[in-house]
């Protein structure tokens, strides 16, 4: 299993937001501060963006899951 881990020093961080990058297109995965797959395979492959955000504006983080 694999889990994605997100987290900010903003005050107040109001909610995280999970997207993956598939042909050219983000698509929305899921909210929450971690993203996990109990299960890994080849279709999990790619870039992942977590994205922290409040009232005062939005951040973003990237890795790359490669299998």
């Amino acid at each position: 299993s694999v889990t994605l881990y997100c987290s900010s020093d903003a005050n107040p961080v109001l909610n995280y937001t999970w997207s993956r990058e598939s042909e050219g297109q983000l698509e929305q995965l899921q909210t929450g501060d971690t993203l996990t797959f109990n299960r890994t395979d080849l279709k999990h492959r790619g870039w992942y963006h977590c994205t922290a955000q409040n009232q005062h504006g939005s951040q973003n983080s990237s890795v790359m899951l490669d299998i």
